[in-house]
């Protein structure tokens, strides 16, 4: 079965995620999830034994299933971070005409138990799964070891959005956001670590002013079905949630697009930062 281009481009960086991945998941304790908002912006050194598994498009039905994977990898697992973005309430990776194809390279990389309603993607999940198993895995673990990065975190492979797609990209962010379907995750993934005791640290990232500016509406309406979601029930442990979409102290300038950090400039250390005080509670952050 031949494989599209998403899928090509993202096959070395993901299976530089799962090698790093199996080497960190016995002593791994806190889970980054979530979509390429968090690729750019969580460096794990500032959080003790944390990994960074966020990809971009990666949806809340992925992080779901990529959650219940660590829980099984993990043995001292005690912590999650999930970004939610604009976009997070109603996006669903398998209804993307362009980068659709991620979930089933995910599910096959990292052994998910994902149903998808395409047969198309299911036969891809089991087509990848297949040329994994047949010796793919060890030379592209080979080839992925050559890349810069720990901990799932790579900043040398992160560019920009192309300036001419801001227009297209807001319109998709803001239809995902009136619909609500993918939020059926988000109580699946905050009921799980409220069963288990785990911490959860829910980010909401930074945008630029530009950004921020176009769909000039309040995050508090934003960001409605988080808000409602968290208020649900008396979780065991306090849900937090970070609120960096309207910390205008992240500049302009430290953004390669409106609303991706540079992976390697003081936004991300500062969003970095901040994770870890909220994750660490009280105790030195690197």
């Amino acid at each position: 079965m031949e494989v599209s281009q998403v899928v090509r481009e993202s096959l070395l960086l993901l299976g530089a995620k799962r090698a790093m991945f199996e080497q960190a998941c016995d002593t791994l304790e806190t889970i980054v999830l979530g979509s390429s908002h968090g690729d750019y912006a969580f460096d794990p050194a500032f959080v003790p034994n944390s990994f960074n598994l966020c990809y971009r498009s990666l949806d809340l039905k992925h992080c779901y299933s990529l959650y219940q994977r660590t829980i099984m990898a993990s043995p001292n697992l005690k912590n999650l971070v999930l970004f939610y973005s604009v976009f997070s309430p109603g996006s669903m990776l398998e209804r993307s005409p362009k980068e659709g194809d991620i979930g089933p390279l995910f599910s096959a990389l990292f052994d998910l138990d994902v149903e998808y309603q395409s047969e198309r993607l299911t036969q891809l999940t089991e087509a990848l799964t297949q040329q994994l198993h047949k010796g793919m895995a060890a030379t592209l673990i080979e080839e992925a070891a050559k890349l810069d990065g720990y901990a799932g975190f790579m900043p040398s492979y992160k560019g920009a959005v192309e300036a001419s797609e801001f227009q297209s990209r807001l319109l998709s962010h803001i239809k995902h956001n009136y619909e609500s379907g993918a939020d059926y995750y988000l109580l699946k993934i905050l009921g799980l670590a409220n069963r288990l005791g785990h911490g959860v640290t829910v980010v909401i990232p930074p945008v630029t002013s530009t950004y921020r500016n176009a769909l000039n509406t309040r995050s508090s309406t934003i960001f409605r079905e988080l808000i409602e979601v968290v208020d649900l029930f008396p979780w065991t442990k306090p849900i937090k949630i970070l609120n960096a979409y309207d910390d205008e102290a992240y500049e302009d300038s430290f953004f390669v697009d409106t609303d991706h950090l540079d992976a390697r400039g003081e936004g991300t250390r500062k969003l970095s930062r901040a994770i870890a005080e909220m994750v660490l509670e009280g105790q030195a952050v690197p």
